[in-house]
């Protein structure tokens, strides 16, 4: 009986128009999204969610007609410039369409800085009843679970996602000792093979990864680690299924393995 809220994340879809993303999560039986709501790449698809946009309104009526609920916005990474009007941006953004969190990634090693500047998005976070929320990336600056507390101690939130502690080496009990600072976990397989260097971990995270059933990770001993009431975002893009198979069915796969990780979390915990 899987009991955690289990939802998909943007980035598993990211070709699919968001509003159409929207209603293929909820046919699918996803009880949640999150939403990109400004581009991270210029490579990606540039869907522009400004606010009164005809996008943002189809995207507002999805969520509507769906009942679905947007839990998490994303992408700031932090480089070291003023980022402020960015952030501003993503934040007036994502509170129009019912987000709690901003997700956040550090490429500025300047750990003093970086402190300052979430510091001062938490503060302008409050006017839209956003936080954000610092996910540790194996290829940026903030690549470790202490590392990404450290940051959270501003007032913010440490996003979780199984590849990236997976690559990093955590272990479930270093997450368990940080679940008071986790708003959500990620969740995804991840090859057995290593990508050989800094390009390769990029393309996995953002073109190749495995249903979370599937694989390397220690998904379900992550997922054992935290609370049961903390959601559950599947982030798994896979661009070669996708054009193979189309965007329902690899959400499709998404939503059972989902489902079948957190079963076996949850039963695993009950013995």
């Amino acid at each position: 009986m899987t009991i955690r809220e289990l939802g998909i994340a943007p980035l598993s879809a990211l070709s699919t128009s968001p509003d159409e993303f929207i209603y293929l999560a909820h046919d699918v039986g996803f009880e949640f999204v999150g939403l990109r709501v400004i581009p991270v790449t210029p490579q990606e698809p540039q869907y522009d969610l400004s606010v009164g946009s005809p996008l943002h309104k189809k995207v507002t009526k999805a969520l509507s007609d769906t009942g679905l609920k947007v839990k998490d916005a994303e992408f700031i990474l932090l480089d070291g410039s003023d980022q402020r009007d960015l952030w501003m941006t993503a934040m007036e953004r994502a509170a129009s369409l019912g987000a709690d969190t901003m997700t956040v990634a550090v490429g500025d090693t300047d750990r003093a800085r970086t402190k300052d500047t979430v510091a001062a998005m938490v503060e302008a976070g409050k006017e839209f009843g956003i936080i954000p929320a610092i996910e540790a990336i194996s290829y940026q600056a903030i690549n470790d679970i202490a590392a990404a507390v450290d940051i959270a101690e501003t007032g913010s939130y440490f996003l979780p996602d199984t590849l990236h502690m997976h690559r990093f080496a955590a272990t479930p009990q270093q997450l368990a000792d940080a679940s008071s600072h986790v708003p959500m976990i990620q969740i995804c397989g991840v090859e057995t093979q290593r990508p050989a260097d800094r390009d390769g971990l990029v393309h996995e995270s953002r073109a190749h990864r495995l249903a979370p059933d599937q694989g390397a990770s220690d998904v379900v001993g992550y997922l054992r680690a935290l609370p049961s009431d903390i959601p559950v975002s599947v982030e798994s893009p896979n661009d070669i299924f996708v054009a193979e198979h189309g965007a329902k069915a690899w959400l499709e796969t998404l939503f059972a393995a989902g489902q079948k990780v957190i079963d076996l979390a949850d039963s695993a915990s009950h013995n």
